[in-house]
């Protein structure tokens, strides 16, 4: 048994949007708005999620003795151990320029014995 067509409702919603005046722009407008929220709804929430990742990521202090990670403790939850604060330049020292840096090179014999 098949549905009857809907023409009683295809009409009024053609009437709306065919007619000047307040009743078609509202409609319009509103459609607009949840079409516009569905597509930039989704890039707004990525953009959030992808900066509280970096926030999250900043804070993050691995302990050096068992590896767990943990945020905002002075000493690591596993095994007690002591946690430093994480320092934006990565144990690099930032008082020596790079071009002044000593390299210390061993040489060394590498015998092929076959």
């Amino acid at each position: 048994m098949q549905r009857p067509i809907p023409w009683l409702w295809i009409t009024v919603i053609g009437v709306l949007l065919l007619a000047p005046g307040f009743t078609a722009r509202l409609f319009v407008d509103v459609l607009e708005g949840v079409t516009l929220l569905l597509v930039f709804g989704p890039l707004v929430l990525a953009g959030a999620g992808f900066l509280a990742w970096q926030w999250f990521k900043r804070r993050l202090v691995t302990c050096p003795a068992c590896g767990t990670p943990s945020i905002g403790a002075s000493v690591c939850p596993a095994c007690g151990g002591a946690l430093a604060a994480p320092s934006s330049t990565s144990g690099r020292s930032v008082d020596q320029p790079a071009r002044d840096a000593v390299i210390d090179v061993q040489v060394s014999e590498v015998s092929d014995d076959r």
